[in-house]
């Protein structure tokens, strides 16, 4: 007998596991500027109650979902709140309030399309690696940068991805050679921690594209979303979990794996066993 729906996060959660994160993609290597992976960390009775929360705003508001893609275009559900920016940033405003609440900390990577395609015409990048595992495989290493600071053991943390990229088995099988344990693929139906993932990555990416068209130069141009999320922990120390890849850090992530140039078969200088630039 089939189950239509599956296995909710709930269910799936591994045994030992006291932190659970949620990662959701926006973008695609061939029709936006960037790619971006994003999404956020909490001890797993937070999401529990996260989940209880989020639904009741869903209800308040009379949708089923958060779905940045249609919210932002006024579409699917939200055919009928065109022009009614009110009740939008109240909705929103809402939601965001709740990540806060719950989620203890955010993680991004932007990998920017047009450095990508320029580092992977000088070194074989896209044989070893695709923007959406290097952006996912970053945020997990930040996730355990963080873990290692709280003092919390990697095995401890349980890592849940969108179903939805056609590379997920490209970060699978990184996963898998990095020796970490392999992430949970599900549907957005399966767990609406996956609707904030969106929310962030969303944001994320349309900041990206508009600092890139010259639109915003500052924190002060960013749109109130993403101010908002921004107040949730993402970094410490000057560092930040907010990560971009660039041209100038993209060829320094080819020489720390050691690529070789596409002109030849020689490896690319760098200490043997270095650590790659997206984590640990």
């Amino acid at each position: 007998m089939r189950h239509r729906h599956g296995p909710t996060a709930k269910s799936v959660v591994m045994a030992g596991s006291d932190f659970s994160a949620y990662f959701d993609e926006s973008g695609t290597k061939a029709d936006t500027q960037a790619v971006v992976v994003a999404g956020f960390i909490a001890p797993t009775e937070q999401w529990l109650a996260f989940e209880r929360d989020w639904k009741s705003i869903l209800s308040m508001f009379g949708v089923n979902s958060l779905h940045m893609r249609h919210f932002a275009h006024s579409t699917g559900e939200y055919v009928s709140w065109k022009g009614n920016e009110n009740r939008r940033r109240d909705f929103l405003s809402r939601l965001i309030g709740t990540i806060k609440i719950r989620a203890h900390h955010s993680f991004a990577c932007a990998v920017l399309m047009d450095a990508y395609r320029l580092a992977d015409s000088k070194y074989t990048l896209h044989e070893v690696i695709t923007p959406y595992t290097l952006a996912a495989r970053t945020c997990v290493g930040k996730a355990y940068d963080w873990a290692e600071h709280f003092n919390i053991h990697e095995d401890h943390i349980a890592f849940f991805f969108e179903d939805g990229s056609e590379d997920k088995s490209d970060l699978m099988r990184r996963m898998k050679r990095d020796r970490k344990r392999a992430p949970v693929f599900l549907t957005k139906n399966q767990s609406v921690a996956f609707q904030a993932a969106d929310l962030l990555a969303y944001e994320n990416l349309l900041a990206n594209t508009r600092f890139r068209a010259g639109k915003i130069s500052e924190y002060d141009g960013l749109r109130h979303p993403l101010r908002a999320l921004s107040e949730i922990p993402n970094g410490g120390e000057g560092a930040t979990d907010w990560d971009v890849f660039h041209a100038d850090n993209l060829e320094q992530a080819c020489i720390e794996l050691g690529l070789p140039f596409r002109e030849s078969d020689v490896q690319v200088p760098g200490a043997p066993g270095s650590r790659p630039h997206f984590g640990r």
